[in-house]
């Protein structure tokens, strides 16, 4: 039996910070790579900015065991209508998305939240895919609010993410020089 929420909504309002969270580290270590021979403070921050991102986004779409992550897109919405709309907002077969998918977890697993002394994970994933995902994620839990009577103000999730970038790619282009 599920515990009740301290915070009302608490699914809702944390799947939204996650969501945020996930798209400003995006941003902010995509700005922070763009920097030229950077300090060590700045590749630093941006190795952690990329390693939060990845965490973050696989707590809604990593793991969907719902006694550890609530989060995860299989314990809010319907599974097969989901699904559905994700493969095709992403145009991917539900193959080639596993196997995403299974990269970037991976990725996490092995480097960013556990230190696997021996990683199959030889590349950082590109987060081009996991952005549109996680977009699509905001707008069914814009609906899934609506739909419990709460209203999610402010921009879209890609809007929010475009925002971040313009505003740390511009804050780069100064300490570049």
């Amino acid at each position: 039996m599920a515990r009740p929420m301290v915070v009302q909504d608490a699914d809702i309002t944390f799947a939204r910070n996650t969501l945020s969270s996930f798209v400003e580290n995006v941003a902010l270590a995509r700005a922070l790579h763009s920097i030229e021979q950077p300090p060590y403070a700045l590749r630093l921050a941006q190795g952690s900015a990329f390693d939060i991102a990845a965490i973050e986004w696989c707590i809604l779409f990593g793991s969907d065991d719902p006694h550890h992550q609530h989060l995860h897109w299989k314990n809010i919405f319907d599974e097969d209508l989901f699904r559905a709309g994700l493969m095709e907002v992403l145009e991917m077969s539900i193959e080639d998305w596993a196997t995403y998918r299974r990269n970037l977890v991976n990725y996490r697993n092995e480097l960013a939240a556990h230190r696997d002394l021996n990683p199959a994970t030889r590349n950082y994933p590109n987060f081009d895919t996991a952005i549109r995902a996680a977009a699509f994620y905001h707008e069914q839990l814009v609906e899934f609010a609506a739909a419990r009577g709460v209203v999610m103000e402010g921009p879209g999730l890609m809007e929010h993410f475009e925002t971040r970038a313009a505003e740390f790619g511009e804050w780069a282009s100064s300490v570049r020089g």
